[in-house]
This record gives structure tokens, sequence and C-alpha cells, in this order.
């Protein structure tokens, strides 16, 4: 009789064993596909664009702009710029690592106006384009928190335009564009907000929302 209880038990304990649910992997609780819109400052795409810092194969427009203060009309100059906006994706390939590519834009645009009339006389322009394989290393994953660094290297094309009635011109440069972002924390589980410390064409600071998807609730 004692035989058989022990039987009963030690049967028993598998049942309840093989009946329990295994620990889900990060695959079934962590998203795999992060799609992401960010806005951040424009300062290195400013020095890269040729007003301090000249692109690959594109002149120096820094003495064109100071030759037409000293030689052209008396005039005044607007400058314009927009952030820098940038759509990404990336694929969870492991539970701490992402790889995936990074499109950027900034406008940068110098207006001159005449000083008497504020008749625009012409406008200068660089459109600052960037496209970047990018990879991320994620440190804390956590259901609605997730803390990261990352790197992202790739080409960058700079569209110079002069618009003048005189004397209109148009260029392109080209170069390596890079952004290293040293800390990101993104908060939230489908919906996201996000915000970046880097350096790079997307800014020293950076914030936006982003959506993940393919992933399952536990």
């Amino acid at each position: 009789m004692k035989k058989l209880f022990l039987i009963l038990i030690i049967v028993s304990l598998g049942w309840s064993l093989s009946a329990q649910e295994e620990t889900p992997s990060w695959k079934e609780t962590l998203q795999r596909h992060d799609i992401q819109i960010g806005i951040g400052d424009p300062i290195l795409p400013a020095l890269a664009s040729g007003h301090y810092i000249v692109l690959a194969s594109r002149p120096n427009h820094l003495w064109q702009q100071t030759a037409f203060d000293w030689f052209g009309p008396d005039t005044y100059k607007g400058i314009y710029c927009t952030p820098n906006i940038s759509i990404g994706y990336k694929y969870r390939l492991a539970k701490w690592f992402w790889l995936g590519a990074t499109v950027s834009y900034t406008g940068l645009y110098d207006v001159y106006y005449d000083r008497v009339t504020n008749e625009k006389l012409s406008t200068q322009s660089d459109h600052i384009i960037t496209i970047m394989p990018s990879v991320r290393f994620s440190w804390l994953n956590k259901k609605y928190v997730t803390l990261y660094s990352g790197l992202s290297v790739g080409y960058a094309l700079d569209i110079y335009q002069r618009k003048s009635a005189t004397d209109p011109y148009i260029d392109y440069g080209h170069g390596i564009g890079f952004q290293l972002t040293a800390v990101g924390v993104h908060v939230g589980r489908k919906w996201y907000g996000f915000t970046e410390i880097g350096v790079g064409m997307q800014g020293f600071i950076q914030a936006g929302f982003g959506y993940n998807f393919n992933s399952k609730k536990k």
C-alpha cells in the first residue's frame, strides 16, 4: 500500500509539472518590429551643409554669401531652417540587438532682401538627406520601458540651390552621414514616445513617437 501511495504521488507530481506553462521567450513578450518618427536639432547638418564645413565635391559657398553682401545692393539676410526630421525602421534579431535603417531630412535657407523695399532678391538653400543603416543595442528590456544605445552610418546628399533672377544655380554634395546614440529611452508598448541623446545628423537631442507591432501580450 505504501508503494502504491508513493507511486501515485510521483505520478501526480509529474502531471502537475507537465501541466505548467513554459516560461515565455522574449519573442513572445517583446516587440519585433519598430517604426518611429523623430524630430531633432539641425546643428550638425548646418555645419556639414557647406556654410562652415564642406561636403565632398561641392565648392564652399560661404565666400559667395560674403561677396554678395559686399558687392551686391544694400541687403539684409534672413536665416531659416527646419528641424531634422527622421523616419526609421528596426527589427529585433535578438533580445538586445536590432537592425534597421533611417532616412532623415533637414532644410536650411538664407533669404536675401533689399533693405529699402524689403523685396526678396535671392534664396540660397541646402536640402540635406541621409540614408543610414542602423544598429541598436537595448540594454534594458521591459514591457513598457526600453533603454538603448545605437549607431547609424550611411550616405548623405546635400542639394544646394541658389534661386535668383540673374544667377540661378544648383549643385550636389555627397558625404558620409552618421548618428551615434549614447542613450535612448522609449516608454509605451504598442504606441510609445522616445527621447535620444547623442551626436550626428539627427541632432544632439531627438524626440518623437513610434509604433511596435507583431508582439504578443502575455
